[in-house]
């Protein structure tokens, strides 16, 4: 047994029994259940596997720091060091096969099974997709999003990092006070983040892949740090970007410190997203009314007029080969000198010119168009360069429904030729941003097991690696590139703008800004299209979307149809649903208002903060996919500092003036362009569809 002390703070490991038995915050024990502390997945040539845990090994030894463990598969040292304030852990694995070690899970243990918003407690901070709070375990069960394992072939939603995961972390809270495990690993290998059900309790888990060679042994080389902790979601988010600041990944500074970002960056432009053919994903694509491209001219130049902003024109179903078929995308629709004089019309107006594309994928055929690559995969020899299984299998389930194909593994130079030839064909169009890796969320590529690309036949450090490799090889100069969702850490420093899906996580619980708690002083994204938007129509669904992108430091978007309406989303329903043009053009105007004027410095290169003051002013209510009511506060707020000012945003999204008080006196900007302010005041009001920046000094 050992004992580690934390004040009233203490984490038990019984190492004979292979497990924690208690992890107390003052006089109670947050452990449920009973969960193996470590556990290794072997895999062999025919993609058969097995995962051996703590449970199924012998222990050996234990000198104060390494306990020793025998299996007839491995032997097993965990080292588990206690610091100051935490416990470190490491696991080494000894192959006694030769099978290869797939990936590795220490830290693991149980809270209650049932969280908060189901009648149990705690509440589970989760780096999904930008960030998420999960109260209601039976929630995330029931939706697209439950637990998967992740196996081959990929699916889009596993809980991967670099992927879906955006920095390898996970918390638990409870009553204001947490346990944070974080991997803190400099090469920035594979890892599987998650928490599932397991022996009467909810498991919080952490793996890492392990990138080694059949019969290889296995040793980590970097801490899993396991710490006890006061507070909420900042707080833990803060643990992990103390790391972060310490081990900057090579190539990425601040935005301020960063000198070939374009000079729109820097200007808040507003993407108005929109396709030329058809009207969602898998639509006729018969081209709309906005095509010809100049036809979308006049639509754009109005809503920048409304809107008092740039506007950066973002396209769909552009594509000359088919929409959504990766890799080749060029020419465009109509051919280049059609998009060409749109690209010089649109730039002579200052609107910009974006383009959303399919990822690393290679598409066979088109379900929704006429193209077929089947005779140029065997020409070319692509079936050798796909992401394949242990026995050489290659299939892939990303976006079945527009398309047939296989996903394209990266470390394979082939590979790295045709994807950057074909986005440095766009990026020579002379547009201002490329949506390069949508379909590869975060920008992380698909898991391959295949070991005659040149990597080790399972996940590890060469994805990441290989991503980036991809990268240099893409002569982008000022031209942004991005990917979906907002990029995962090891790519920030080349994907500098993507489109932020925080609405995915509705379907799990509620949106945290984790990402922007992190990165924000490294990169800044956009709202996105909100494909997957789960929540109902009322009047206020769009402001209030508006508004969490905002608070989160986000630039802004509108989705728009061929009649120069805004969309609630983009989707294969949200076409049919037509936000009230009024309400969308005033939050628009007024919060990109606040980021290009008075509040720029904060929402644009600042760096997010805890807020100070708490904020509460009655609530409003949507009705999810299953019937539930989701609640959220009428108004959304965000702290950030910048050059030794601390400032902290108010956002009312609704239709109706709400009234603020406060604890103690405040300074009180109303207006971002005249930069009035009320001073030393202990209440405020804010009107609809419009903040206040409070001065926290």
């Amino acid at each position: 047994m050992k004992k580690s002390l934390f004040c009233n703070n203490r984490i038990e490991i019984n190492f004979e029994r292979g497990c924690m038995t208690a992890v107390r915050l003052g006089d109670e024990n947050l452990l449920r259940g009973v969960t193996p502390m470590f556990a290794f997945k072997l895999r062999d040539r025919n993609g058969e596997s097995k995962i051996i845990d703590a449970f199924d090994c012998k222990f050996v030894s234990f000198d104060g720091e390494i306990a020793t463990y025998a299996n007839d598969n491995a032997d097993v040292a965990l080292e588990v060091v206690q610091n100051v304030d935490c416990l470190v852990w490491r696991i080494s694995l000894s192959n006694k096969t030769q099978m290869v070690f797939e990936w590795a899970e220490v830290m693991s243990f149980g809270v209650d099974e049932k969280l908060v918003d189901e009648g149990g407690r705690g509440q589970i901070i989760y780096p999904f997709n930008e960030g998420c709070i999960v109260s209601d375990m039976a929630k995330r069960e029931y939706y697209p999003f439950r637990y998967v394992e992740p196996e081959y072939p990929s699916l889009g939603k596993y809980s991967i990092f670099p992927n879906m995961i955006f920095a390898p972390f996970l918390a638990y809270v409870d009553g204001g006070c947490g346990v944070y495990l974080g991997m803190h690993d400099k090469d920035r290998a594979t890892k599987h983040i998650d928490f599932r059900y397991g022996n009467g309790c909810i498991k919080l888990q952490m793996r890492a892949y392990c990138g080694v060679g059949y019969g290889e042994n296995y040793s980590m080389d970097y801490d899993c740090q396991m710490q006890i902790f006061d507070g909420n979601h900042f707080d833990a988010c803060e643990i992990y970007r103390r790391w972060f600041e310490k081990n900057i990944p090579q190539g990425l500074t601040k935005i301020v410190d960063t000198p070939n970002l374009p000079s729109w960056y820097h200007n808040s432009p507003i993407t108005a997203i929109y396709p030329v053919r058809g009207t969602f994903d898998t639509d006729e694509m018969i081209p709309n009314k906005m095509y010809p491209y100049d036809n979308g001219l006049q639509t754009l130049q109005r809503l920048a007029v409304d809107t008092e902003s740039q506007i950066m024109s973002l396209i769909m179903h552009w594509e000359g080969t088919a929409p959504w078929a990766p890799p080749y995308a060029w020419p465009p629709y109509g051919g280049t000198e059609l998009f060409d004089n749109f690209v010089k019309n649109a730039h002579r107006e200052n609107i910009l010119v974006g383009l959303y594309c399919s990822g690393m994928g290679w598409t066979q055929k088109s379900n929704i168009y006429d193209y077929d690559m089947q005779r140029e995969f065997v020409k070319n020899g692509i079936e050798d360069i796909v992401c394949a299984n242990s026995n050489g299998q290659v299939k892939s389930e990303i976006c079945t429904a527009q398309r047939v194909g296989y996903d394209l593994c990266p470390a394979c130079e082939q590979t790295q030729r045709i994807i950057a030839d074909e986005i440095n064909k766009i990026v020579d169009s002379g547009v201002d941003y490329v949506q390069a890796f949508d379909q590869n969320h975060g920008g992380g590529n698909y898991l391959c097991f295949s070991d005659q690309h040149g990597h080790p036949p399972v996940p590890g450090k060469w994805m990441q690696q290989s991503v980036n490799q991809l990268l240099d090889k893409i002569d982008n100069g000022q031209v942004l590139l991005g990917c979906e969702s907002a990029s995962a850490e090891p790519f920030i420093g080349r994907l500098r703008f993507s489109d932020n899906r925080y609405e995915l996580n509705y379907y799990l619980g509620i949106p945290a800004p984790l990402y922007a708690y992190v990165y924000h002083e490294y990169v800044n994204n956009f709202m996105g299209n909100q494909i997957c938007m789960m929540l109902s129509y009322e009047p206020y669904n769009y402001s209030y979307r508006v508004a969490y992108s905002f608070i989160c430091g986000d630039m802004l978007s509108a989705v728009l149809d061929d009649s120069n309406h805004i969309l609630y989303a983009w989707g294969t329903d949200c076409f049919k649903h037509q936000v009230d043009t009024d309400t969308a053009i005033a939050i628009l105007k007024n919060l990109n208002g606040w980021r290009r004027y008075i509040g720029k410095d904060f929402l644009h290169i600042g760096r997010m903060i805890k807020p100070h003051i708490d904020i509460h002013c009655g609530s409003n209510s949507f009705v999810l996919e299953d019937g539930l009511h989701l609640s959220v506060d009428k108004l959304l707020t965000s702290a950030f500092e910048h050059d030794g000012r601390k400032v902290q945003f108010v956002v009312n999204y609704g239709r109706e003036t709400q009234t603020l008080f406060f604890d103690k006196e405040y300074d009180v900007y109303i207006d971002y362009a005249t930069q009035q302010k009320l001073e030393k005041v202990t209440q405020c009001d804010i009107s609809p569809l419009s903040a206040i920046m409070i001065d926290l000094d």
